[in-house]
């Protein structure tokens, strides 16, 4: 049985996104210039409704990826989209809060520290501005020396708007929680840089989003 809710479908305990069908794929083909033939993990964080980590576990099976979020709803959605992949390279969801100091990398069925990648989709605008500050204070224990942080979603450039659409979002987002809001691609940087980590590349997508892909800094 579906039940239609707003833009998001609940089918049973699965969560069915319209953004997922709108930008996996092109996640998907940067993310294939990022990820060699190597082997490794990959901790996704803030995963949502799960449907993204499905693909990207079925895209790179050489690659072992760890999901994650903060809502037990989406917990349980992730698991139940990875029960129905049954692929064996996605591991159990497990609760993640970006502004723990401690994330449990390294323990019992969590992924292992020396992380090939982090990947984070829609989130740091949909949360107080010290979350992605801590996402890259800590991104910066857990990443190999080679590793990458990898964001998308809306930023603003130089701090103003990429489209009018994203100011629009911009508003509706502080109205709905002043914490909230559209962040400027020089504000994240600078929490990079502030944790040896530096912008490498910055790849424009569909509906006036964008990919930044952070690597260590030299």
């Amino acid at each position: 049985m579906v039940h239609a809710k707003k833009e998001t479908q609940f089918i049973i305990e699965r969560i069915d996104t319209p953004a997922f069908h709108r930008n996996s794929s092109h996640i998907v083909e940067v993310l294939k210039s990022e990820f060699g033939a190597d082997s490794g993990n990959i901790l996704e964080i803030a995963s949502g409704s799960g449907q993204h980590v499905v693909v990207f576990a079925n895209t790179f099976p050489e690659y072992i990826f760890w999901p994650s979020d903060l809502n037990p709803d989406h917990i349980r959605s992730i698991e139940a989209w990875r029960r129905d992949a049954a692929v064996g390279n996605l591991r159990f969801p497990f609760k993640l809060d970006v502004l723990e100091k401690n994330w449990g990398i390294g323990e019992v069925d969590r992924p292992p520290d020396g992380l090939d990648a982090i990947i984070n989709i829609n989130m740091v605008h949909i949360s107080p501005i010290e979350t992605a500050e801590n996402l890259f204070k800590r991104s910066s224990v857990h990443l190999r020396i080679n590793g990458k942080l990898i964001l998308y979603g809306p930023f603003k450039k130089n701090g103003k708007h990429t489209a009018p659409s994203n100011a629009e979002f911009d508003n509706r987002l502080r109205s709905s929680n002043p914490s909230w809001g559209v962040r400027d691609i020089e504000e994240v940087s600078a929490f990079a840089n502030s944790n040896q980590l530096v912008l490498d590349r910055l790849v424009p997508m569909p509906s006036n989003n964008l990919m930044l892909v952070f690597g260590r800094s030299e």
